[in-house]
């Protein structure tokens, strides 16, 4: 009488999440790594002879608010000159491909305020990632630029948004732009606003196809 030790898969050990969510981001997990090591002492030469995969997990994009040129005056100063004291504050809008999904809003913060200057500098850069389970969505940074006030309520100065692809890009794509300010987006809204996007897709290497 001979006994034998039978192997079910549910004596192998349980396989771990391949990515796991880290503040919106999917990343590789290491534990699913380690165990996909172990796993390949036991796999037949012909699956480790495939050429590993790089998966894309996120979308790296990097914005630069330059500079503005002849925005509207909203203050009125001594002598009768009227000026303003510009500033722009960033946001992504993120809307789903479908309807029955609201559209999603992240405050990517503000430049600094130029005082007394229709035509300001600001030079202001933002990194943010837009993660891989919003590949389809419609995407767009939205650049919102206000005259600030000590005493009342910011006046709006006019807005434009830009539309922010699920893409690298290279080349001419990463110059900085002007947009002009669209005249209805604002009371009495007038210029142009000078801006830079370069966005980058995120791979993380070291994965091998299934067998």
């Amino acid at each position: 009488f001979h006994s034998y030790s039978i192997m079910t898969s549910s004596s192998r050990s349980q396989e771990p999440r391949k990515f796991i969510n880290k503040n919106g981001v999917n990343k590789l997990n290491p534990d699913y790594l380690q165990w996909r090591k172990k796993q390949g002492n036991t796999t037949t030469s012909s699956c480790s002879e495939q050429p590993q995969q790089a998966i894309i997990d996120k979308m790296n994009v990097h914005i630069t608010v330059v500079q503005g040129q002849d925005l509207c005056a909203k203050d009125r100063h001594m002598f009768g000159k009227k000026t303003s004291d510009p500033y722009v504050t960033l946001s992504l809008c993120s809307s789903p491909p479908t309807t029955r999904e609201r559209e999603q809003q992240a405050n990517l913060g503000r430049t600094k305020t130029i005082k007394k200057n229709l035509s300001p500098i600001w030079n202001h850069s933002v990194a943010f990632a837009i993660p891989y389970n919003q590949k389809n969505h419609t995407n767009r940074i939205v650049f919102h630029i206000y005259d600030e006030d000590i005493l009342s309520e910011d006046d709006s100065m006019g807005i434009v948004s830009i539309p922010v692809a699920f893409q690298d890009s290279g080349g001419d794509a990463s110059a900085a732009v002007w947009h002009e300010i669209p005249k209805n987006s604002a009371k009495n809204a007038c210029g142009k606003i000078q801006i830079q996007v370069q966005t980058s897709l995120h791979r993380v290497e070291g994965l091998t196809p299934y067998c």
